[in-house]
Order: C-alpha cells, then sequence, then structure tokens
C-alpha cells in the first residue's frame, strides 16, 4: 500500500499545471491507485492549492492551480486490506523565500521527529520535538497531532499528540505529518509512514521530499 503510493505521486508529479483543477487531480490520483493494485482507497484524496491548501481537512474543489501555489496532496491506498497514508507538497514554480522558510521548518520537524522515534519513547513526547522546531523556526504550532498509527485502519492508535500516554514499541507503523497553515500563503504538510525497529525507526515512504518545485 505505502509502495503504490509512491508509485501515485510520481504519476501525478507530470500532471501538476497550471489550470489544472484540484478536482481533476483528485481523481486522477483516484484512478492511478485503482488501476494499480488498490482493493480502493484509504480515504478520499484531499488536493489543496494556494491559499485552500491551509485548510487542514480541504476536501477537493473546483479552484484551479496558478503559478506560485503551493499544492498539498494527501492520499492512500488500501492493499490487502491494509492502508497507506501520504503527504506531499510542492509548488508551482520557483518558491519564495517565506514559501520555502515554510517547508524548511516542516521537513527539519520531519526529521528532528523521525530522530526521536525509537522503543519505549513516549508518543506525546516526540510530538513535541516537532511543535518546538517549528517554533524555534519562527511559526505559530500545528493544529492536529503529528501522527497516527495505520494499518487495517487508515487512523488507529498509538497517536502522536500532546495528550498521549501512547509508548512506541517495535512492528508499529506510525505517520510522521508536521506541518504549517498559514493564511495567505497556504499550507505544507510532509508525511510518511515509519516503522518502529528494535532500535529505532525505519522511513517505509519512498516519495521524495527534498524538491519543492514542480514546473
Amino acid at each position: 500500500a505505502i509502495a503504490l503510493g509512491d508509485d501515485t505521486y510520481a504519476h501525478i508529479l507530470d500532471r501538476l499545471r497550471p489550470r489544472t483543477s484540484e478536482r481533476e487531480i483528485a481523481l486522477e490520483l483516484e484512478i492511478h491507485m485503482r488501476t494499480n493494485g488498490a482493493d480502493e482507497v484509504s480515504f478520499e484524496p484531499i488536493v489543496g492549492s494556494g491559499p485552500l491548501s491551509a485548510h487542514i481537512h480541504h476536501t477537493p474543489s473546483e479552484r484551479r492551480f496558478e503559478k506560485g501555489d503551493f499544492v498539498l496532496l494527501d492520499f492512500g491506498a488500501r492493499v490487502d486490506g491494509y492502508c497507506g497514508d501520504l503527504t506531499r507538497t510542492v509548488v508551482l514554480g520557483s518558491p519564495s523565500e517565506e514559501q520555502q522558510r515554510q517547508y524548511e521548518a516542516v521537513l527539519t520537524a520531519n526529521a528532528n521527529a523521525l530522530a526521536a522515534m525509537k522503543p519505549d519513547a513516549e508518543c506525546r513526547a516526540v510530538d513535541g520535538v516537532a511543535r518546538r522546531t517549528v517554533k524555534e523556526a519562527g511559526f505559530a504550532d500545528f493544529g492536529h497531532g503529528l501522527g497516527h498509527g495505520v494499518g487495517l485502519e487508515v487512523h488507529e492508535s498509538p497517536r502522536f499528540n500532546r495528550i498521549s500516554e501512547d509508548i512506541l514499541a517495535p512492528g508499529m507503523v506510525m505517520t510522521n505529518e508536521p506541518g504549517l497553515y498559514l493564511e495567505t500563503a497556504g499550507g505544507v504538510r510532509i508525511e510518511d509512514c515509519v516503522l518502529i525497529t528494535e532500535t529505532g525507526a525505519e522511513v517505509l515512504t519512498h516519495a521524495p521530499k527534498d524538491t519543492l518545485t514542480v514546473v
């Protein structure tokens, strides 16, 4: 399921162009997943562009992409009963300095949270690592938990959030999805699926996240 998400992301990148609508891309995401091995989608795809990318649970609209937009893609496939969950954010064209700064803050939060994931770690402590990272970068806190378990359901326990009493253990598959949502600039979220191992954590998602720009 996670590998199909990676493949679907690679497929959709070539279709992200100005004047394409959020709904067109959401439909293409679902078609590609269903025709390449998905039993169904894990959830209805989220495609948010421009200021609408700041809506955490945005329903794709008829808005058409414009050059300079953030485009946030959140989607997943269910394969053999198991769910994937993937979020990537790109800019159509060259990002502004502020967009780059926002993106790098989220990317660093993603990396710092990953480094804190290991057996016996407190989930609320891992969540706190990501929140401190975005605050130290000069941004406000994000309005959702850092992540959740994923498996037979797309949202399962344990949970990464401020009040979680969960403890990480080997074999758990968790999402790592910090974000920053600004009313005018738009939103950034970067989400991977991560396996907790005997010694730390392994990122199962391989969709690239080091490139912000698509043309």
